[in-house]
């Protein structure tokens, strides 16, 4: 019977981190939309380097594009404005 207990919050700690997983790149993609839309890039192709290569890449293509060099603290201040706004909706 202990077994059976430990499996089962084994397995509810397992959905928790792919629940909190999934959140997260939810709102990267969101915030990385918003960043791309904002400097007139095309969100599409942003959004398909995160979801092909990660965070870096989808930044580099930003960056590219828009010779922005400031492009990671504008994502990282964004993400963290939206956190705000989460926050105080809670």
């Amino acid at each position: 019977m202990g077994f059976e207990r430990q499996d089962g919050f084994a397995r509810r700690e397992e959905c928790k981190a792919a629940w909190e997983s999934e959140v997260e790149f939810a709102e990267m993609a969101r915030v990385l939309k918003a960043l791309a839309a904002e400097l007139g890039q095309d969100t599409d192709a942003a959004l398909g380097e995160l979801a092909e290569h990660g965070l870096g890449a989808a930044l580099g293509v930003i960056a590219g594009k828009a010779e922005v060099a400031t492009v990671e603290a504008d994502y990282l201040r964004r993400r963290a404005q939206s956190r705000v706004e989460a926050s105080r909706l809670q």
